[in-house]
């Protein structure tokens, strides 16, 4: 039987050198690692992560991927692999709906983003030259702004900034920004809507 003490750590842990990080987890997050052990990607220890989180993810165990996140810090990897797991994280963080610390997270895919090897690796994963669909730190940073907390001058200023650092098309920019338009003119009337059947 498998143990998941510190004495007796999974093979895959111990081939990717992260004993002493697995050992600092709390015993449900062991527990909860478990499940998702077997078909992790052990290529690297961004792949195993990486992988993880997806699975996670799609379990809808957001609160173990947020939780685990946090244990990541003193990982020696690459910014490209440091955008990779930042990146994966953050639906998980998302889902638990602790939007300040998604916005955090995805402000640090943007600053990575900044760097031209991790803004290659990212635009690699493109199909016929197009700007990839799933850049989740800027996905996430308008859905946050725009769909959470509806600030709309701030989700314009995002779509050009995103625009400014080669992340969205010209196109593309003012496709959504008529899309926040028609999600702001249909919030206003259904509050009026909801406002007016209050008054009857």
């Amino acid at each position: 039987m498998l143990g998941f003490g510190n004495k007796d750590i999974p093979d895959k842990i111990v081939k990717l050198g992260l004993k002493k990080w697995y050992s600092a987890l709390s015993e449900p997050d062991k527990v909860k690692l478990k499940r998702y052990l077997d078909a992790a990607d052990a290529s690297s220890v961004s792949a195993f992560i990486v992988s993880v989180f997806a699975a996670a993810t799609e379990d809808h165990n957001y609160k173990f991927v947020a939780d685990l996140s946090e244990t990541l810090g003193e990982f020696k990897i690459s910014d490209i692999e440091r955008f990779d797991i930042n990146d994966a994280a953050i639906i998980g963080v998302y889902n638990t709906e602790d939007y300040p610390r998604c916005i955090k997270l995805c402000e640090s895919g943007l600053e990575l983003l900044g760097k031209k090897d991790v803004f290659d690796h990212v635009m690699a994963k493109s199909t016929n030259g197009k700007i990839p669909d799933q850049i989740y730190c800027r996905n996430y940073l308008l859905n946050i702004v725009v769909g959470i907390y509806f600030d709309y001058d701030e989700g314009d200023k995002l779509l050009l900034r995103f625009q400014d650092m080669g992340l969205i098309t010209p196109e593309d920019v003012e496709y959504r920004r008529n899309s926040i338009k028609t999600f702001r003119l249909q919030r206003t009337f259904d509050n009026v809507f909801n406002l007016k059947e209050k008054e009857e």
